[in-house]
Parts: structure tokens; sequence; C-alpha cells
């Protein structure tokens, strides 16, 4: 149970698209908080709480006999912070300071939001947060420095993260129209416009990440928005290619290209679905290339989207997307196969868990 207590700052002053009291109440709910207890200090009513968002109860005092985390309601903290207070003996106090659980990717120590420069502090801890350690070279080195700001923005704006993934598709579908006029500079466009697609597609998932507006509509939105984009991108490279060259090959590569991909992604769909998930990265493909090690691990960064997006840039640049394209045939054909391996192998198993007798 959290108790709020009297604050340093102002517990109403809004960070990343929520007040500060607010994201305490949503971090402690999703760190298992059974209710938030307003402590009669802390400057706050229940309407003060009083969002969809949060699920459980707001109480005006903590109940006999139940653990309590007691923590400023100016405060921010890395949502694991809760986790490890939690998991101590007795009641716990959350204070500036206090660390993220320990092996944490890009967590941060709590900070108490007291003033403009700690407002500052703790927002560049909040949204450093977002990065993931499943990102790509060109992700972690370039789309989420960018994407990252634009967030800081946007999160201010009326917009829904689910509004800007539809913008974001739409770039990414102008520049596959680009791209099918063949020309070198309506292709380099095109390729710009779809490495601009891919940096911008980190904004809608940090969106919803800070500010708890996450949807299994929000996760399809993502996820079919970047496959359309890169079909079409790929579909329209084809063709800008044959009309510029007139050679058959490219029509060929982008035909392989797009019906691997597609068949690819109609498979993957199928088995979120039964999960009830649109999170690519659930597909089991995607976790073991995150979990591998050796040789598989350092090329692994290769086949990731941001990578494939941004060496069709350089090769549009390059005036290279023909060869570019034929790589890409290949690289198609082989992610098919491997989801075709991961589905033979789900497959097995659930025959060998059926024959298996009751324990």
């Amino acid at each position: 149970m959290l108790v709020l207590g009297r604050p340093s700052g102002d517990p109403r002053r809004r960070l990343g698209g929520l007040t500060l009291a607010l994201r305490l109440a949503l971090d402690a709910q999703r760190a298992g908080a059974t209710a938030i207890v307003l402590g009669a200090d802390a400057g706050l009513t229940d309407a003060d709480l009083r969002d969809a968002r949060l699920r459980i109860p707001v109480l005006a005092r903590t109940p006999d006999d139940v653990r309590r985390i007691v923590v400023s309601a100016s405060l921010v903290a890395h949502r694991s912070t809760f986790t490890v207070t939690a998991a101590r003996d007795g009641d716990g106090v959350l204070d500036a300071g206090s660390p993220p659980e320990e092996g944490t990717a890009f967590g941060f120590h709590a900070v108490d939001v007291v003033d403009a420069p700690t407002a500052r502090l703790a927002e560049r801890a909040l949204f450093r947060s977002l990065r993931k350690p499943q990102d790509g070279w060109t992700a972690r080195w370039l789309n989420r420095y960018v994407s990252l700001a634009l967030s800081r923005f946007l999160v201010r704006t009326p917009f829904s993260p689910n509004q800007i993934s539809v913008g974001i598709l739409a770039i990414g579908l102008y520049g596959a129209y680009l791209a099918a006029q063949g020309s070198y500079l309506s292709m380099l466009v095109g390729a710009f416009l779809f490495q601009a697609q891919s940096i911008l597609d980190g904004c809608d998932g940090e969106m919803s990440r800070v500010s708890y507006r996450g949807s299994l509509l929000g996760e399809w939105l993502d996820t079919i928005g970047d496959d359309v984009t890169n079909y079409a991108f790929f579909a329209g490279t084809a063709l800008g290619l044959h009309a510029r060259t007139g050679s058959n090959l490219y029509l060929v590569a982008g035909a392989i290209t797009v019906g691997s991909g597609v068949t690819a992604s109609l498979i993957e769909y199928r088995y979120l679905m039964k999960i009830g998930s649109g999170d690519l990265l659930k597909y089991p493909t995607s976790q073991t290339a995150t979990n591998s090690t050796g040789l598989l691990a350092a090329i692994a960064p290769l086949f990731k989207r941001d990578t494939f997006v941004f060496l069709s840039f350089v090769a549009a640049l390059a005036n290279l997307l023909g060869p570019m394209l034929v790589v890409f045939a290949a690289a198609a054909v082989g992610i098919l196969a491997n989801v075709l391996a991961a589905e033979a192998k789900m497959a097995r198993e659930r025959r060998s868990a059926a024959a298996a007798p009751p324990s």
C-alpha cells in the first residue's frame, strides 16, 4: 500500500503527461500496490487521483496491519524502485536517491521534484528510462535521441499515441509513393521519409509508456503500421527501379521481399492473436534474437528494423537501392524460413504435451 506523504514540491506539477502524484500512484499500482492512501499532509484530494488508469482504491487513512510504503507526493522514481522497496520486510520509505532494482537497464535514482532544475533532471531520467535494451544499433545511437526529444514535446500536446501511430504511417506511405516514381531524387526523398518514419515510430510507444496510455489497439497499430510501411516501401522501390531501368529483376526481387514478408507477418499475427497481444517482440523468433549469445548476438542488430531502414536510406543516397533490394529479398526468405521453423517447433511441442501422460 502506497502512502503519499508530505511533498517537498508541488505534487500537481505535470511531468511526462501526468501529475507527479498520479504518476506515483500508477507506478505503485504497476508494482502491485493494493491501494493508495492520501496522507493528511499530502495536500491532495481524491479528485487529484481520479483517473480511469488507476484501478486501485484511494483511501483517506491506512488500514491496520497492512504494509506501507511512504513516499513524498512530489517524488519521481523508476518503476522498479517500488518493487525493490516492497520486497523488504516491514514498512518502507521511498525517498530521494532510492535506487532502482539492481541490474535494471536505464534505471535511475529517485528524484524529489522541488523546483525547475530538479524537474528537468527528473524528466531527463524518466525519458531516458524509456530506452530498450533490445534496441538495434541505429535506434540506440540515432533514432532514440530524436524520438525521445520529440516525445517530450508530444506528450504535452492533445495528441494520443494512437493518433501519432496513424500520422507516422502516413509519412511512411508517402515515402513509398515517392520511391515508386523512379527518379534518383524521388527515391532518395522516399528513403529519407522511410528513415523518418522509423525514427518517429519510437514516439508512440514512448508516449504510451511514459503516460500509461498503452493499449492492445496501440500495439496493433504500431506493429501493422511498421509492416505496412516496410512492404509499401519495398514494393514502391521495385516499381521505381523497374520504371527507371526496365529490368524485371527488380519486380521479382520486390515480389519476393513483399510476398515473404507478408506471409511471415500473417503467421506472426495469428500467434499474437492467440496470446492476446499485438507486440511483435512476444513472438518466439524475436525473443530468441533478444536472448541470443555469441556470433548470433553480434549480427542480430543487422536484422532489426531500425538497421535495415537506415541501410535503405544509405543505399538510396549512394544510388544502390537495386542491389540492396536483391539483398533484402534474400533476407526476407531467410526470415520467413525462421518463422516457419519456429512454428514447426511450437507444433512439435504441442504434440509432445498432448501425448504426455497426465501428472
